[in-house]
């Protein structure tokens, strides 16, 4: 009976590793103009993770990624259609399963130059809306979780970036054209839920914190001072620290990649 259990035991280890190993092969999801690779394992709850990698000769550079779906084959489907090639850019998609975080759905960016592979940068969002006529379009979520405060939304805006020489960089007077009809609607937020009483509406301190977020970001100094005189005959003393407080975390035309991690 020792015998017979134990080689049950060895067949099941041989079973199981096998079953791994079918599971963790390399996949190619794409040939040309580079290669790019996955492999899955799945998932206790559910789903699998994808370890994607973009092939550079001997060095591969990794894109992480969770697919909620119910086998390989979908998730092979899924993911091949979420690398995406715009010459002279490639797009591969990466998730975290479906999390309400900002940060959750994203694109790493790689540029191709003679069959060579450059990331430039990891952009939250999905293919259709983060590039557009040459530009790339993120997200400023720096002041997620930052500011210890009950909101309904986190204060953000629209980040415009170019591709420079290889690198992306802030193109903060695109960035402010693009956030001009979020900027009014925030002014006109704020202007019917101003504070009366000591007391401020959550809507109001969002549309505050992300237009002042916005001008400093894109330093509109003459906006930020009108906005911040205006609201200086409105706010309390601690209403007031509480912008200063936020203004100190946003540097102007920081770079995502400062803040977030991955990158």
């Amino acid at each position: 009976m020792l015998r017979m259990t134990t080689r049950l035991k060895i067949a099941a280890a041989l079973v199981a590793t096998s079953f791994h190993a079918v599971w963790a092969d390399d996949v190619t999801l794409l040939d040309t103009p580079v290669k790019v690779t996955a492999t899955f394992t799945g998932l206790d709850e559910g789903g699998y993770a994808a370890q994607i990698g973009v092939l550079n000769g001997p060095i591969t550079q990794l894109v992480h990624s969770v697919l909620r779906t119910d086998s390989t084959a979908n998730a092979q489907r899924l993911l091949r259609k979420q690398v995406l090639w715009r010459a002279p850019y490639l797009f591969v998609h990466s998730s975290c399963g479906g999390g309400r975080g900002l940060r959750c759905e994203g694109e790493a960016v790689f540029k191709v130059t003679d069959g060579v592979a450059m990331r430039l940068g990891d952009v939250i969002g999905t293919v259709s809306t983060i590039y557009a006529q040459g530009h790339f379009i993120d997200v400023y979520d720096k002041l997620d979780t930052q500011l210890r405060l009950t909101l309904q939304t986190t204060p953000s805006f629209a980040i415009v970036l170019d591709d420079v020489n290889g690198k992306l960089a802030v193109n903060a007077p695109a960035t402010w054209s693009r956030n001009a009809a979020a900027w009014q609607a925030n002014a006109d937020l704020m202007a019917n839920t101003r504070p009366s009483g000591g007391d401020m509406a959550p809507q109001y301190l969002t549309a505050l914190l992300s237009n002042a977020a916005l001008a400093r970001y894109c330093n509109r100094s003459e906006e930020l001072q009108a906005l911040l005189s205006m609201e200086k005959l409105t706010l309390s003393a601690d209403q007031m620290q509480l912008v200063t407080d936020t203004l100190a975390k946003v540097i102007p035309m920081e770079l995502p990649k400062a803040w977030r991690s991955p990158y």
